[in-house]
């Protein structure tokens, strides 16, 4: 084989007209062989890096998957019910307001008898309310965890037709601890039949 290669060497350079040297060596096939390998071994690790890191990735997206299944739905949202329009309150003492109307419920943690929001799981929490009134009186309402105020809001009696207030929280809750809602003293909130502009709103953002 390699006096073919010599031989097929020694014809191409006579044909362009150059000098043969003869004691050029000839291809080393061993060496290229060597060279080739290693440029294959390289590549084989770079491949099981690869695959590791897609059998890590893979874990992860179950382990997030397993997380998100197992993890509790909690979300509700609630008005209150009347058969025409009317109002709550104004009351002589700051009173606690039903949201009877449930309209979301999903997990079963508000009690629409009650007005209470009890945490299943120990978590944070998004809370928000919207409360609708006629001008004639003040209209204050307030989110309580547990026996304390978090925030409020408050529409003074401004001679306007309609007034709107709202108001939104983020809490950290124990598992147990509960959420309600309240009306101030000598104020009132308006209650349709119809639209549920009075509203009382929860969800888990995340259990911890």
């Amino acid at each position: 084989m390699q006096l073919i290669q010599i031989f097929l060497f020694t014809l191409l350079c006579v044909c362009e007209g150059e000098e043969v040297d003869f004691m050029k060596p000839a291809l080393n096939i061993h060496t290229e062989f060597l060279k080739l390998q290693a440029v294959v071994e390289g590549l084989t690790e770079q491949l099981n890096a690869v695959k590791s890191e897609l059998t890590e990735q893979k874990s992860l997206v179950y382990n997030l998957k397993q997380q998100i299944e197992e993890s509790p739905k909690v979300a509700f949202t609630a008005s209150m019910t009347s058969t025409v329009n009317s109002h709550r309150g104004p009351f002589s003492s700051e009173t606690k307001l039903i949201f009877d109307k449930v309209l979301t419920n999903v997990g079963g943690a508000y009690d629409g008898t009650t007005g209470v929001f009890t945490a299943p799981v120990k978590g944070v929490y998004y809370f928000r309310y919207s409360g609708n009134a006629f001008a004639s009186h003040d209209m204050g309402l307030s989110i309580f965890k547990g026996g304390s105020r978090f925030v409020s809001s408050y529409e003074y009696n401004s001679g306007e037709k309609n007034d709107n207030a709202s108001n939104g929280a983020v809490m950290q809750l124990d598992t147990g601890e509960q959420v309600h809602m309240r009306l101030w003293i000598r104020s009132w909130v308006f209650v349709d039949y119809r639209y549920n502009y009075s509203t009382f709103t929860g969800y888990l953002l995340y259990p911890i």
